[in-house]
């Protein structure tokens, strides 16, 4: 894999921890001003780096088949698009991996359940949005909006979807990617152990 498919997958999951880090000051206890809408803000600009660092790492095969690159704006067409070009373009949560022998390193199962899914990316970018634009006053319907889960899962399920990661990229590479809650994002180019 190229220096800069690791920079660019690097440098988008920095600012999605970023951008975690900003949802979890708004809901830190004794913060004098609930910023929920800048929450949203904060949640979809994760959503979108989650997107664009697929795309970054793949834009040359992105660009061969798409040549209205800048133009994808909406989650579901976006995630449809990264599909075709990739379809193991969103990140794999797993757990910490574990030391077997010095140098080496065993993750278990991808994570089933309780981080943001494909389909929970499409629901909160939606709900962003919502919350971010004023809503029509002559738009019909219940002006509620429902996000489906607290800010505080929400968080919480993006440090379930970062924290350790792996992602496959066009080329078959396959990388860990741990972002922790503090310091640098660190990258480690995997290599699936044999069966013996």
């Amino acid at each position: 894999m190229s220096r800069f498919i690791a920079i660019a997958w690097q440098e988008s999951v920095t600012g999605s921890m970023w951008f975690r880090q900003s949802c979890q000051a708004g809901l830190r206890p004794g913060f004098a001003i609930r910023p929920w809408k800048l929450i949203f803000i904060q949640f979809r600009k994760c959503l979108e780096e989650i997107a664009f660092a697929s795309l970054s790492a793949n834009k040359e095969k992105y660009s061969e088949v798409y040549d209205n690159l800048a133009k994808h704006w909406r989650a579901k067409d976006m995630l449809a698009v990264l599909d075709k070009v990739n379809p193991n373009f969103y990140p794999v949560p797993s757990p910490a991996p574990v030391q077997t022998a010095p140098g080496q390193h065993l993750f278990g199962e991808p994570l089933s359940d309780g981080f943001v899914t494909r389909e929970d990316f499409v629901l909160l970018y939606n709900c962003s949005s919502e919350i971010l634009h004023t809503r029509n006053p002559y738009r019909q319907g219940d002006p509620v909006i429902d996000a489906k889960h607290t800010l505080q899962e929400w968080v919480s399920r993006f440090q379930k979807l970062l924290s350790w990661h792996w992602v496959q990229f066009l080329n078959g590479d396959r990388w860990v990617v741990n972002v922790p809650g503090e310091g640098p994002v660190t990258t480690y180019s995997a290599i699936p152990q044999k069966e013996a």
